[in-house]
This record gives C-alpha cells, structure tokens and sequence, in this order.
C-alpha cells in the first residue's frame, strides 16, 4: 500500500517525521546484517579452506570425492546467503540516507503551527480584504 504524502497536510507529514524512530533503527540494523554477512562469510572460508587441505593433501579417494560433493551445495548456499546478508545491510543503510534525506526536506512541527496561528491571524482581522493579495 503506497501512501500519498502529497494528499496529507502538512502536520501530519510532519508530525510523523519528527515522532518516529529515525534512521537509528535502520542503521542498527545494516549493521546486524553487515555482522551477519562476515560471520556467514567466514564460515564459508573456514568449510573452503578445511575441504581443499583433507581432499588434496591427507584424504584422498572416493570417500573424499562424496564428502566433497555433498559440502560443495553447502558451502555454496553459505557464499550466497552471506552475499544476500550484505545486500540486506547495504538496503538499510540506503533506507536510513533517504529516511535522512526526508527528514531535513521536511518542516518542523513549531514552524508548522506558528504558520496556521499566522494565518487565522490575518483571517481574523481580514475585515475590509487588507490581507489578500
């Protein structure tokens, strides 16, 4: 469900900028996910590195060539999953800088309601239309 900033006045827009959470949340979590990536990244490198010293250098034969082949598929989900992890961090810290973006472009609530009493202001004392351009 996309929602129409556009459609709402400006309080509201405004209001739920300046209430929320922030990028902090966001960005806690592009950390997570960048830990998770290097944690998964170095399991993949560990299970690489301990199959290529048993299979060419102190087990070799079938039996080597079967453990081999049933790591292989593992080792493989672990250096995608790693790189989906890294990606995952990468969009959170993208979604933390438009959260940013968003919010210096956003008015503050104060200026907001200083600008609503200015204006029932001039309604008010609008008695002969001095106040309309």
């Amino acid at each position: 469900m996309l929602i129409d900033f556009g459609a709402l006045p400006p309080e509201i827009n405004s209001g739920r900028m300046y209430t929320g959470p922030g990028s902090g949340p966001l960005i806690a979590a592009a950390g997570a996910w960048d830990a998770l990536a290097a944690d998964i990244g170095a399991a993949a490198s560990g299970y690489r590195t301990v199959i290529a010293e048993l299979t060419s250098l102190q087990w070799s034969g079938p039996a080597s060539a079967a453990m081999l082949a049933a790591v292989t598929p593992y080792v493989t989900w672990l250096c995608a999953t790693a790189a989906r992890a890294e990606q995952a961090g990468m969009q959170a810290r993208a979604a933390a800088a438009a959260y940013e973006t968003a919010f210096a472009m956003t008015v503050p609530p104060p200026l907001i309601a200083a600008n609503r009493v200015r204006l029932m202001v001039l309604v008010a004392t609008n008695f002969f239309g001095q106040n309309t351009p």
